[in-house]
């Protein structure tokens, strides 16, 4: 697994040493995100697998530089489920899984626009998986995913309503991959690296 902090402390370092003007403001957000694995997960016990997508609420909150960096967190306000399909078995594992994201946004055209605030950014993502379980050709055996870390990289828009409220809408792809392993013994690693489709509401302050 990669080494967590390292590489998102590089990219909040960055930001703020880009700028001298003291922090404007703070924001909090929440809305809902439909996490989406790419299409081919990776060779699990020689079968090729799948996983499906799952939607939940998220919540965030930002930290604002100045008009253009953005220092964010970003998580699950619960945790988000998925299945995992092999190929000629069907469904065989269940798990819940709860990721947290650490950023910084650049928001390239100064903040606001005519109420419009495009950006991009660059962080880090823990992901921790609980309630690992097998089913149906699996079930009852003992299946295990490590947790994961790794690089995220998003764009997206703030709609500004006024002073204080708006409306963002984002896509975030993770670095995400997964060892697997059946009794103790390695069976191959989940490929997730899934794109993050979010809407959320936000109120800056």
């Amino acid at each position: 697994m990669r080494t967590p902090l390292a590489l998102s402390s590089i990219a909040l370092a960055a930001a703020v040493a880009s700028t001298t003007v003291s922090a404007q403001s703070f924001a909090v957000r929440a809305g809902y995100a439909n996490v989406n694995p790419k299409s081919d997960n990776g060779l699990i016990a020689g079968a090729r697998s799948s996983i499906d997508s799952n939607s939940r609420f998220v919540v965030g909150a930002s930290y604002y530089l100045d008009d253009q960096w953005e220092l964010t967190v970003d998580a699950g306000a619960t945790t988000f489920k998925h299945t995992v399909n092999l190929a000629g078995l069907g469904d065989v594992v269940s798990l819940k899984h709860h990721p947290i994201s650490l950023g910084a946004n650049w928001h390239f055209l100064g903040g606001d626009e005519g109420g419009f605030s495009p950006y991009v950014g660059l962080g880090y993502n823990w992901t921790s998986l609980s309630d690992v379980r097998g089913i149906n050709a699996l079930r009852g055996a003992p299946v295990a995913i490590d947790d994961s870390n790794g690089l995220t990289a998003a764009f997206g828009a703030d709609f500004l309503a006024s002073d204080t409220w708006f409306l963002r809408g984002e896509a975030r792809w993770i670095d995400f991959d997964a060892d697997v392993t059946l009794g103790g013994a390695a069976i191959g690693t989940a490929n997730v690296d899934p794109w993050v489709y979010s809407v959320q509401a936000g109120l800056r302050f």
